[in-house]
């Protein structure tokens, strides 16, 4: 599940989701007196921003944002428990 939008004209500008979300899916537009949902694909589904969603313009969608995967985010690497033994007894990466 993620957070959606329902209806941006319901916001109400109370900024609960921008305050109370863990992940910064949203910001401010002062301009407009509306949150915007600028990061949705960094919902983590914990739907405190609809709980608290004073004017309603917030659901919880049983879809994901779908955004393609950058070779950041999609692979990561990390040396296995051998290399790091190594690394401790010789002081370092490379034998340093």
């Amino acid at each position: 599940m993620s957070v959606a939008r329902l209806d941006l004209n319901l916001c109400i500008g109370c900024r609960n989701c921008v305050n109370l979300c863990p992940m910064d899916v949203f910001y401010f537009d002062e301009a407009a007196n509306k949150s915007v949902m600028a990061y949705p694909e960094n919902c983590q589904s914990c739907a405190q921003c609809y709980l608290h969603c004073m004017g309603g313009s917030l659901t919880m969608s049983t879809l994901r944002a779908g955004y393609a995967m950058s070779g950041g985010r999609g692979l990561r690497t990390f040396p296995n428990q051998t290399e790091l033994y190594k690394a401790e007894e010789t002081g370092g990466w490379g034998g340093r």
